[in-house]
Formats: C-alpha cells, sequence, structure tokens
C-alpha cells in the first residue's frame, strides 16, 4: 500500500517542472489525480506517465485564475473518483522587472496566476470538503521570495508572501474541522522556469551549503510528506526546500 493509497490529489501546474515531479510522486504513491495546465499536450505526457504506476488520472486544461474553470475540474474530478483529498498548488509565473517598470498588466496577470488561483481552489474544495465532513490537506507552492527581497523581483515575491500568509490563515481557521494547510518555499530549482542555468549553477556551486541547485524531486518528496498522515500534526507552516540557503 503506498502512502497516498485510496486519496486523490488535484495538482495545478501539472504539466512540466516541480508540478510534473509531484504528480508522479504521488502516483507512485498510489494517488489519483486530477491534473490541469493551461499546455494540455504535456499534461497529457505527464497523465500518461503516472498512470504507468496503476492509478488512475483526469486532466483538463484549466485556466486558474478563472472560477467557473476551476469549479468544473472539482466537479469533474469528484465525479470520477469520488471525493479530492488533497489539493497541490502549484501553478505559478514569474518575471523580472524594476519595480518602477512593472506594468498594470504585468502586476495584474501574476497576482491573479500565483494568487487568486490559490485562493479559488483552496475555496472551492473546502467547501466541498465541509460540506462532506472531508479532512483534507492543502499544500501550497511559495517560495524562498516568501521570506526575502530580490532585485526586479517585487511583484513575484509579493504573489509569494501572500500564499504564505493565505495558508496560516487558512491552517488557523479549519483547523478545528480537520483540515490541514502547509506551504513550501523552495529556493532555486533547475526547471524550465529558470533562466541562465549555467549561470544558477556556478552561484549555486559556490554559495548554497548543499552545494548544488534543488531538483523538482527535492520539492516533491516535501509535498508527499505534507500530503500524508505523516504530517497531520503539522500545519500552517511554511517549510524551506533550499538546500540551507536561508541559513545565509
Amino acid at each position: 500500500m503506498g502512502r497516498l493509497a485510496g486519496k486523490t490529489a488535484l495538482i495545478t501546474g501539472a504539466a512540466r517542472g516541480i508540478g510534473r515531479a509531484i504528480a508522479l510522486r504521488f502516483a507512485a504513491e498510489g494517488a489519483n489525480l486530477v491534473l490541469c495546465d493551461l499546455n494540455l499536450k504535456s499534461l497529457r505526457e505527464v497523465a500518461a506517465a503516472a498512470e504507468s504506476s496503476g492509478i488512475k488520472t483526469l486532466s483538463r486544461r484549466t485556466d486558474v485564475a478563472e472560477r467557473h474553470q476551476i469549479q468544473e475540474l472539482v466537479h469533474n474530478g469528484a465525479a470520477e473518483f469520488g471525493m479530492i483529498h488533497i489539493v497541490v498548488n502549484n501553478a505559478g509565473i514569474f518575471f523580472n522587472a524594476p519595480f518602477e517598470q512593472t506594468t498594470d498588466e504585468q502586476y495584474d496577470h501574476i497576482m491573479a496566476v500565483n494568487v487568486k488561483s490559490v485562493f479559488l481552489v483552496s475555496q472551492i474544495v473546502i467547501r466541498e470538503w465541509l460540506r462532506h465532513g472531508i479532512k483534507g490537506t492543502i499544500v501550497n507552492l511559495a517560495s524562498i521570495g516568501a521570506a526575502v527581497a530580490f532585485v526586479d523581483s517585487a511583484a513575484y515575491c509579493t504573489t509569494k508572501g501572500a500564499v504564505a500568509a493565505m495558508t496560516r490563515c487558512i491552517a488557523l481557521e479549519y483547523g478545528p474541522r480537520g483540515i490541514r494547510a502547509n506551504s513550501m518555499a523552495p529556493g532555486i530549482v533547475d526547471t524550465p522556469m529558470l533562466p541562465s542555468q549555467e549561470d544558477n549553477e556556478r552561484w549555486a556551486n559556490s554559495t548554497i551549503p548543499l552545494r548544488r541547485l534543488g531538483q523538482p524531486k527535492d520539492v516533491a518528496d516535501v509535498a508527499l510528506f505534507l500530503a500524508s498522515d505523516e504530517s497531520r500534526y503539522i500545519t500552517g507552516e511554511m517549510i524551506f526546500v533550499d538546500g540551507g540557503w536561508m541559513l545565509h
């Protein structure tokens, strides 16, 4: 029996990078998966790979900033598997821009994808959990940028600070109902979102205490712990997955 056997997990932004790694890790531990992303072709490839573990998947192209699309996804997931037990809010975007040059359009877009989506997915699923008495768990992707500042990243860091704060509020409000919520704060992880990989590897080898970039699997393993009963007495926390970067 896998650590998530009998559970269904909804994972946003599952087509590549950290989302893909979490989907495959959860599948290996027996969870059925409800997967969404805007990149349907890659999402279907992830679903096929996950199903090789013997689990079932449902994958949909979904704009996570649109309430009606999330409602449809949750409805379809519940119809297919009975109930969603785990939510991983992974979908996110990043851009670099000096603070004074960040446009309204850039700011609104990153807030919609990185923050509003977490609000929508969590709220819609929590309503279902309360209706059916489900003690579910939420795992949100924050970032080391939720705790430290970076040049040309004010909008991004703002979104991740908001995710961390929202996670704590959900944990406090719904803990008495058996619902847990935690976040993860990855450092620099080797994903397609990462620009200038060679420069980042050189920097990591000289600066990160563990002397390497993070890998999606590093984050996926922590997500599995937070989603499983092994973390049953942990809620409202933000766990750094940064190779020791915060030690500086």
